[in-house]
């Protein structure tokens, strides 16, 4: 027999890799803690943290933390800790605390992340590829020339190839072109507006005045916000909490499962979701196609 002829400490060795889980082996002496650090508390962080948890517990201990309630004891063992951070301040905070803590930013835009300067850290983004947002905007109103207007951290050169039957006239918002006037050419110009995530176009102040011009010129908006929809928006495409979650929970388990990965320093959202407005579409003499189908179609795309 084969285990007659190895020596004690080796069926020790085999009998114990038997009954240890892959990913336990290979997170033993690294990453021992995972901190997640939530910029505020809100029920969607709460969402996400809910999935992420039920998908990674079983192979890391796990610490939930207000930013608030960050310390310096947060620092003690820095290389057996994973920080998340939820939200651009709880970044901030961490960064604060321990300049090099291995980091795994969520809930940012593109735009946010390049403010923050932190491209020696990986983040998951809240922004969907560009070729499903432009896949989507197909699928919705078929044949369409799609007004966008750029936040300056996204360069005109790195969209994709546009598919046929879909035309997109870019604009840009500056000292010299301020955002209404920009818009209203746009809605000359176009037969819809595409919304991309930007603080620096679409936010608190000018949210209702783009959603109304976009509305009252009958042409409509889609959006990465579920919230937009609800206020006037066609459509939006965006990651739920529970899709970033599910996202997270890939990004950690291939952190902990092979720690010498070497990351790309953000990747766009590999999970969606889908509300549209049937009050607008019906107001725009749009007949919206059937939802399955619609994701069924996206699903087909390679972001």
């Amino acid at each position: 027999m084969l285990f007659r002829t190895l020596p004690l400490c080796w069926l020790v060795t085999l009998l114990i890799m038997s009954l240890t889980p892959a990913a336990s082996l290979a997170s033993t002496n690294l990453i021992e803690e995972i901190i997640i650090v939530k910029s505020s508390d809100n029920a969607y962080f709460d969402e996400t943290i809910t999935t992420l948890v039920g998908q990674v517990e079983h192979v890391a201990r796990i610490r939930v933390v207000q930013q608030a309630d960050l310390t310096g004891e947060f620092n003690s063992h820095p290389e057996r800790s994973l920080f998340i951070a939820f939200g651009p301040t709880a970044v901030v905070a961490i960064k604060q605390i321990n300049e090099r803590a291995p980091l795994i930013s969520a809930y940012l835009t593109l735009e946010q992340y390049r403010q923050l300067a932190i491209d020696d850290q990986f983040a998951v983004l809240l922004d969907q590829p560009m070729q499903r947002y432009l896949a989507f905007c197909k699928l919705l109103l078929n044949s369409a020339t799609i007004g966008v207007i750029l936040p300056q951290e996204i360069d005109s050169k790195t969209l994709p190839d546009i598919s046929p039957g879909l035309t997109i006239n870019l604009y840009r918002v500056d000292q010299a072109n301020k955002l209404l006037p920009v818009l209203r050419k746009l809605l000359r110009e176009n037969d819809a507006l595409l919304m991309l995530p930007g603080q620096s176009i679409y936010n608190r102040d000018s949210l209702n005045g783009v959603l109304l011009t976009s509305y009252r010129k009958r042409k409509p908006a889609i959006s990465y916000s579920p919230a937009h929809v609800r206020s006037g928006a066609l459509a939006s495409i965006y990651s739920s909490p529970i899709d970033i979650g599910r996202h997270l929970a890939l990004v950690v388990k291939q952190r902990l499962q092979q720690p010498g990965t070497s990351d790309p320093t953000y990747e766009f959202a590999r999970f969606y979701s889908i509300t549209r407005n049937n009050r607008i579409a019906q107001a725009l003499a749009i007949e919206l196609p059937d939802e399955g189908e619609l994701r069924a179609q996206l699903d087909r795309i390679q972001p």
